[in-house]
């Protein structure tokens, strides 16, 4: 039952595309093509941003530079943080990233947040790593 109501709510949140039709899409910023990773890739209005890591010499420190990065990001679009409608953080401390909430929710203005998962994990690609957001833009 949970398999055909993701069908159902898949196919009323996305556009109606024909069967094999390709789908359009903008990669940005092919960093590492030896890999197979994209910075961002723009499929009609919607931006999906790959992780945004960051170092830092302390959680607070790293969630702001993150965030940074994240509006700067967002700039070159034309948009800001009210546009994200899906983070997912993965942090290397979960319970240092609690204690950044305050740090964190200074980005989103008039309380606008999106949906987040946020998920503790052993250690990121690089060992410097403290956090890494990866996102979904409504542009």
């Amino acid at each position: 039952m949970r398999f055909g109501l993701t069908l159902v709510l898949l196919s009323w949140l996305t556009p109606s595309m024909g069967a094999g039709e390709p789908i359009q899409r903008q990669q940005i910023n092919a960093w590492e093509p030896e890999i197979g990773y994209v910075a961002a890739t723009r499929v009609r209005d919607t931006l999906y941003l790959s992780g945004i890591a960051c170092s830092g010499t302390d959680m607070a420190s790293a969630v702001n530079t993150c965030y940074r990065n994240v509006e700067a990001i967002l700039g070159k679009f034309g948009v800001g943080t009210d546009r994200i409608v899906k983070e997912t953080i993965y942090t290397t401390d979960i319970s240092a990233l609690k204690r950044c909430i305050p740090d964190r929710k200074t980005f989103f203005k008039d309380g606008k947040y999106p949906a987040a998962t946020w998920v503790e994990v052993r250690r990121l690609f690089e060992t410097t790593q403290l956090l890494e957001v990866d996102l979904i833009v409504q542009l």
